[in-house]
């Protein structure tokens, strides 16, 4: 009877940490505008995949992508296959994988976490994982990163089941003498296919980590190597060898050397940061466990000869020195290791602490001046990059997660730190749906691009809805006007735009104010201004007016 109400206890929480994940990785699925630059382009070059049929090379517009591999690309087009079409351009679709990455993230994480400890150390860890803003986000964002933390999780697991079974004998390993094995190997394969060598490196220092610590390898026989690896190279080669002769083996090139080690010896794109950098930003992207990574660090080094500890040391430590050493950095590069650091978060808050902790104490205060952080950043927003909405509704909403915070903090300093880890999830996922499913929404400062299309389609002159020739942009490159406007969207010059537009070869022109005088050198008498789109771009951060021409005689 125990053993059936142990079970059925565990389906229901991995039941709730799955749906918890789900609820937060909505949060702006379909709110937000397609964001620029990265998750356009990775839109986009899947667009075109399915526009071509060709599901081999990468490209955006005419130009090859040669920095990841295909395997997103690939999950992408199968979502928009399945829930909408390549024409309709709607940005959800292709968020999809993301999303599902998360989910199974947190229910990987959760399954790490009970074979680790128990059950309520893995259900609190899935869901400070998922509710995680970093997490969160990427959730939302149409790139590799969720895809590629769900499978690292996924290796991890297996990793876990692996090491445990030569460890200890408590509870049963998930089944099957082959079972870990294969899931470990095939999801290195899926990682590597989705974002190259990430995922089995973290792996490999992992294993290394542990030998440092143990001086024995006794777990690596229990992972099949021969036969794994086998399984790895046959899951990656075929799309290797493809693009490498469809690219001439520029793939390769490009992608290892200079996307990959490009980013290890200098900052790429100005995302440069300090040795540190990570560690510092780690308070604000794992909010709801700020009160508790301290506590749990510091029993982790009480508990250090536990395998248990080592394990989850071995999988942060080294590979977040690699990542704290690489010149370029962007926050999101750490995630992987967060379901570890989730883990430990999750081990101080079913433990609890003495209510006397001076740590715990200090803990619970940064927790509180992020909270505090993150509701004046919902004001400021409003504020400085208009919005649609009443500020008075921002400034409701801040204060109301302002005392949230604040409560939560208080059930930290009070020695409350299971209900204070549950409450906190449940804060930052409601926080998730605020920024990004209320809030960036609503700025139209920024949504310059998501305005022009809409100008377009409001007047139908929208190529993609309305089968006219492309619109020209000068001055104005995004990659999120390409995905919304079509892949034959011309990115040009003042001059060129006013010689396209004069020869007929466009059916309109985008053009920003900087570029003005050259367009109209070239332009001819033909046009008339449809609208003028003023804003901010928010990629480079620059102020910009965009007014729109159609010829005169259009309807």
């Amino acid at each position: 009877m125990k053993e059936r109400n142990a079970a059925a206890a565990a389906r229901l929480r991995l039941v709730l940490v799955g749906a918890f994940a789900a609820f937060a990785a909505a949060a702006g699925l379909w709110t937000l505008a397609p964001l620029d630059r990265d998750e356009a382009r990775f839109a986009q070059a899947s667009a075109q995949m399915m526009e071509s049929g060709d599901f081999v090379a990468i490209r955006f517009q005419d130009r090859e992508r040669n920095k990841k591999p295909a395997g997103v690309y690939w999950l992408q087009a199968a979502s928009v296959s399945a829930f909408s079409d390549v024409e309709a351009r709607e940005i959800w679709a292709y968020r999809i994988p993301s999303a599902i990455g998360v989910v199974f993230a947190a229910i990987f994480t959760y399954l790490a976490g009970r074979r680790l400890f128990d059950a309520r150390t893995g259900m609190v860890a899935g869901l400070l994982l998922a509710s995680a803003p970093v997490v969160a986000a990427e959730a939302t964002i149409a790139k590799a990163d969720g895809v590629l933390l769900a499978l690292v999780c996924l290796a991890q697991y297996a990793f876990v089941e692996i090491y445990a079974a030569k460890r200890d004998a408590r509870g049963k390993s998930i089944a099957g003498h082959w079972t870990a094995p294969l899931l470990f190997w095939g999801a290195q394969g899926a990682a590597i296919l989705v974002k190259g060598p990430i995922g089995p490196m973290i792996s490999a220092l992992t294993g290394a980590g542990l030998f440092a610590a143990e001086r024995k390898l006794d777990w690596a026989g229990a992972m099949r190597p021969l036969t794994g690896i086998f399984l790895m190279i046959a899951l990656v080669t075929p799309w290797f060898v493809a693009i490498h002769l469809a690219t001439e083996g520029r793939f390769l090139i490009d992608a290892v050397g200079g996307d990959m080690l490009g980013k290890i010896g200098e900052a790429q794109e100005s995302h440069a940061g300090p040795p540190g950098y990570h560690a510092l930003v780690l308070w604000l992207l794992f909010w709801p466990a700020a009160a508790l990574i301290a506590p749990g660090l510091a029993q982790c080094w009480r508990d250090r000869h536990q395998w248990q500890v080592r394990f989850l040391l071995a999988w942060i430590i080294p590979s977040w020195i690699v990542f704290e050493v690489a010149a370029t950095k962007l926050p999101h590069y750490v995630m992987p290791l967060y379901p570890a650091l989730a883990i430990i978060a999750a081990r101080a808050a079913v433990a609890g602490a003495a209510p006397a902790s001076l740590l715990r104490r200090g803990s619970a205060m940064a927790y509180g001046g992020v909270a505090l952080v993150a509701a004046g950043l919902i004001v400021a927003l409003a504020a400085l990059l208009s919005t649609d909405r009443p500020l008075g509704l921002f400034i409701g909403l801040a204060g109301a997660f302002a005392l949230a915070g604040l409560a939560v903090a208080r059930m930290f300093w009070m020695g409350r730190a299971y209900r204070g880890a549950v409450a906190a999830a449940v804060v930052a996922a409601l926080y998730a749906w605020t920024i990004m499913g209320v809030v960036l929404p609503s700025l139209s400062d920024v949504a310059v691009t998501s305005r022009l299309s809409a100008a377009l389609e409001q007047a139908d002159r929208h190529p993609a809805r309305d089968g006219l020739r492309p619109v020209a942009l000068a001055g104005y490159s995004e990659p999120s006007a390409v995905f919304l406007l079509g892949t034959e969207t011309k990115l040009t010059n003042g001059g060129e735009a006013g010689r396209l537009f004069a020869s007929g070869a466009v059916s309109a022109a985008a053009v920003e104010a900087r570029q003005m005088e050259e367009f109209t050198a070239q332009a001819g008498e033909n046009l008339r201004a449809l609208a003028v789109i003023s804003g901010l771009n928010y990629s480079n951060g620059q102020a910009v007016e965009i007014t729109i021409f159609v010829p005169n005689d259009a309807p």
